[in-house]
C-alpha cells in the first residue's frame, strides 16, 4: 500500500499537468458562470458543473498510461493487488486535486446558506462518488481508446445529480446527505469491484 501510494503521489508531482490542468478546467468553467452573473443558488449548480466536467476529463487517463506500458498487466501477472492501487489513486487524487477544488468552491460560494462543515463534506462525497464512477467509464473504454465510452455510465449518474441539486441548489441537507453517503459507498464497493473485474478482462 505504502509503495502504491508513493507512486501515485509521484506520478502527480512528476507531471505537474495532472495537478494544474484540472484545477485550469475547474476554475475556468466555475469563472465563466460567475462573469454570467447567476444568483447565488445558480452559481452552487454552476460549480457542480464545473466539478462534473473536470471529472470527467480527468478520468479519461486515470489507467490509460498504465494499460498502455503494461503496468496493470504486470501487477495482475505477479498476483499484486489492485486494490490497493485503486485506492491509491483515489487518495492521491483526493489530496492533490479534489481538496483544492473543494477550497476554491468554497472560496468563491461561501456556503453562506447552510453549514459550511456539511456542505464541504457533501462535496467532497460528490467529487469523489463522480471519480468512481467516471473511473468505470475509462476501465470500459482502455481497449477501444475511446474516452466518449465513458459517458454510456451518466444515466447511472441521474438520481445522483438529483440529490446533488437537492442539497446545493435546494439547500437540503436532509435525508439527501445521508442518500449521498449510501450513492458513495455504492460506487466505493461496487462500481470498484466492477472496475476491478473489467481492468482484469482488458489486461488479457
Amino acid at each position: 500500500m505504502k509503495k502504491d501510494l508513493l507512486r501515485e503521489f509521484s506520478l502527480i508531482f512528476l507531471i505537474p499537468k495532472n495537478i494544474y490542468l484540472p484545477l485550469s478546467v475547474f476554475g475556468i468553467i466555475f469563472l465563466i458562470f460567475l462573469i454570467l452573473d447567476f444568483d447565488q443558488y445558480l452559481n452552487y449548480a454552476s460549480s457542480f458543473i464545473a466539478s462534473f466536467i473536470t471529472v470527467f476529463i480527468i478520468s479519461e487517463s486515470t489507467f490509460k498510461e498504465d494499460y498502455q506500458n503494461g503496468y496493470i498487466e504486470q501487477r495482475i501477472c505477479e498476483g499484486r493487488s489492485l486494490v490497493s492501487y485503486l485506492f491509491a489513486k483515489y487518495i492521491s487524487n483526493l489530496s492533490l486535486v479534489y481538496l483544492p477544488m473543494t477550497a476554491i468552491a468554497f472560496l468563491i460560494n461561501g456556503f453562506s446558506e447552510g453549514p459550511a462543515l456539511e456542505f464541504t463534506f457533501a462535496y467532497l462525497v460528490m467529487l469523489s462518488t463522480l471519480y468512481f464512477f467516471f473511473n468505470l467509464g475509462s476501465a470500459i473504454s482502455l481497449r477501444r481508446n475511446n474516452s466518449l465510452n465513458a459517458l454510456l455510465i451518466i444515466p447511472l449518474l441521474i438520481p445522483f445529480i438529483i440529490l446533488v441539486k437537492e442539497i446545493f441548489v435546494d439547500v437540503l441537507l436532509e435525508p439527501n446527505l445521508n442518500f449521498l453517503m449510501a450513492y458513495f459507498v455504492f460506487s466505493a464497493t461496487f462500481v470498484n469491484y466492477a472496475i476491478l473485474h473489467i481492468l482484469r478482462i482488458q489486461s488479457k
